[in-house]
């Protein structure tokens, strides 16, 4: 349990009068404290991405891709869908062109891209062939993959789907499998650590964010944000997080990104808990 009181405050960097037009669906979105805010919008079927209000006609056209940055260089593209060996994956640099791309599997769930290289989950992936059948991979920015689920983990919970991704402490990835506990996986180690608790995780969450011993979560249908200890079992509420949210790493000060789709905003949430580090 908590012992001191925990506050969750916003702070807004997209709004409808940052944009080029009347009307726009953002899509995704990403945020790191070095480089700023990259988006990825449409409008009547274009396709655009926005690096800190840098508006630049994407490469690639499709209208709910993922966008996350590599690093102060470099923006990742990752499409849902794809044939078999389409590329899927593309690595631009900051004027939208490309530099690398990759195939990367079809169903793609979530995408979430660290020093070590690119994770990416995949949905109901146990049904599927070739790379969603591992259900997690981690790819080089080369496109190899460096670490397979299923091919790589000799002990591991048996999983249908992950519902979402969050880097952890250095190479580190956390993960909430559908119906399954919290789990952790150190790919270098091949290493896998179970956490069973909070029940409230399984109900179906949209963002997960990993800070010390704490882990935070919004739950997807209610879009309450939730705070426990790693390993207990009682969550406590701490407010809402409307849109589409995601969990940032824990190199940021912030701790979720969230947007809105249709002529949205940009928020970021940071969550002031005194015990967060404490314990680490």
């Amino acid at each position: 349990m908590l012992k001191t009181p925990i506050h969750l405050t916003e702070h807004i960097v997209f709004t409808n009068e940052d944009s080029r037009f009347k009307e726009y669906s953002i899509r995704d979105a990403d945020w790191q404290d070095q480089n700023g805010l990259a988006l990825a919008i449409s409008i009547k079927g274009r396709s655009w991405i926005v690096i800190n209000s840098e508006w630049i006609p994407s490469p690639i056209k499709d209208d709910s891709p993922f966008i996350r940055w590599i690093d102060q260089d470099r923006i990742l593209l990752v499409q849902r869908r794809s044939g078999r060996f389409e590329k899927n994956v593309f690595i631009l640099n900051l004027s939208g062109e490309i530099t690398g791309s990759f195939h990367a599997g079809d169903a793609i769930e979530d995408v979430v891209a660290g020093p070590e290289g690119i994770w990416i989950s995949y949905y109901y992936g146990g049904f599927r062939k070739g790379l969603p059948n591992e259900k997690l991979v981690l790819f080089g920015m080369n496109g190899l993959p460096i670490f397979r689920y299923e091919s790589d983990l000799p002990e591991k919970p048996d999983i249908l789907e992950i519902l979402t991704l969050v880097k952890g402490k250095e190479s580190a990835i956390w993960l909430v499998p559908l119906l399954k506990p919290l789990v952790e996986i150190v790919p270098e180690e091949t290493s896998l650590a179970l956490y069973e608790h909070p029940n409230l995780l399984k109900s179906g969450t949209s963002a997960v964010c990993i800070r010390g011993d704490f882990v935070y979560f919004v739950l997807e249908d209610t879009k309450w944000c939730y705070a426990c200890r790693i390993g207990e079992e009682t969550a406590q509420p701490i407010g809402k997080i409307k849109g589409e949210s995601r969990g940032l790493a824990p190199t940021e000060s912030y701790h979720f990104i969230a947007f809105s789709n249709v002529w949205g905003e940009v928020r970021l949430f940071h969550i002031d808990n005194k015990e967060e580090n404490f314990l680490v």
